[in-house]
């Protein structure tokens, strides 16, 4: 047996190596940020201190006049507390005979796993609480971000004198719908707004999402897991019909609120439906078919979306492993993924006749300077 744990770990190292040469596109929010990745183990309750670039001003030396600071660079001091892992059982290792098999197995579902946890511990601190330095924006078009908000945004940050200068480290995060509906404002590509390169670039790539050139200095990415939220019962009710795009209301105001653009459902359903056109205010037609039970009388609802603009250290993901545990039952390896360090551990379940075989790492994420990122709603 313990030769075959033995050639199965070495088949996952060698997996996870073939993994790392792939190129695997990060969540909108988890590039967003500062990563602050090390080899140090993780112990539950240990504070961490993650540094920041901050420091005071320079003063004119002309005349010598020196005056030494002691060295104290901002920080945040972050406890950890969140240790993601996935376990899985196996019974026999001849299902994983090479390291595709792994990969394609264990190694990508897991690793694909990880990262949705962690970005969806980011999107959970884009709250008004946590990013309290300035209001937040509200966008005159629902569920999009004019041109003119991801401007006031910039004006924002740029007078508190955040750094937005460069692309690769300000980000405009917002939600797939968001980006879907941002497509249809020729604004954004109007080479009079953004110059001439960006325009011509945003229209052949325009629907890629993450990588999109930016305006603004901001790189805009999409994100599925970004915050919305729903309104109270919008007024009066609805009728819909299974298949059909038509919606045809009671005592509503779909001018004023659900106009195009907007995404709604029925307030028992959990499907979004994007609003394509209004007639008026009793008529509306979605861009697809309703999917839920033909009626009338429904009460529907407006889900507003939390966008971000950003510098990446607004945020910091720390990562690291967790402490390996090697004995006669339990044997376990450090495996490095996509940069991330995460702990294999095998160990026999006598119960169930089978090896756990689980992957899990240490990770703590927080905001650690409010005054670097604005939150637009819309």
């Amino acid at each position: 047996m313990a030769n075959t744990i033995t050639g199965f770990l070495e088949r996952l190292t060698a997996a996870a190596g073939d993994y790392n040469k792939a190129k695997v596109a990060r969540l909108g929010l988890l590039g967003s940020v500062y990563l602050d990745v090390r080899p140090a183990v993780a112990r539950q309750g240990q504070t961490i201190r993650i540094y920041f670039p901050d420091v005071a001003a320079m003063t004119d030396q002309a005349n010598n006049d020196w005056t030494p600071e002691d060295l104290n660079p901002g920080y945040v001091d972050m406890a950890w507390g969140q240790r993601p892992g996935k376990a899985i059982l196996v019974r026999d290792f001849e299902q994983f005979q090479t390291a595709t098999d792994i990969l394609d197995q264990f190694i990508d579902p897991c690793y694909k796993r990880a990262c949705e946890y962690a970005n969806g511990a980011i999107a959970a601190l884009l709250t008004a609480g946590n990013f309290n330095a300035y209001p937040a924006l509200q966008s005159a078009t629902p569920a999009s971000i004019p041109i003119g908000t991801a401007a006031n945004a910039w004006d924002v940050l740029t007078g508190a004198k955040v750094p937005v200068q460069d692309p690769a480290s300000c980000s405009l995060v917002v939600h797939n719908n968001v980006h879907r509906n941002m497509l249809t404002d020729s604004n954004w590509y109007q080479e009079n707004l953004v110059g001439a390169v960006i325009a011509n670039q945003t229209r052949q790539n325009a629907a890629d999402g993450p990588g999109t050139p930016p305006a603004f200095n901001y790189t805009r990415k999409v994100d599925q897991q970004m915050p919305t939220s729903t309104t109270a019962n919008l007024t009066g009710t609805i009728a819909v019909t299974n298949g059909s795009t038509a919606v045809t209301g009671t005592g509503t105001a779909f001018t004023t609120q659900a106009p195009v653009g907007s995404w709604i459902k029925v307030a028992t359903d959990t499907a979004y439906y994007r609003v394509e056109a209004v007639t008026s205010d009793t008529a509306l037609v979605l861009s697809q078919g309703y999917a839920g039970t033909t009626g009338s009388g429904k009460t529907y609802q407006r889900v507003t979306y939390t966008s971000v603009a950003m510098n990446k250290y607004a945020i910091a993901l720390a990562v690291r492993p967790l402490e390996l545990v090697n004995n006669g039952s339990v044997q376990s390896r450090l495996v490095m993924i996509q940069g991330l360090p995460f702990r294999l551990m095998l160990s026999y379940q006598h119960l169930k006749a089978g090896w756990l075989m689980t992957l899990d790492y240490a990770m703590v994420a927080a905001v650690i300077r409010p005054d670097f990122g604005i939150l637009i709603q819309s």
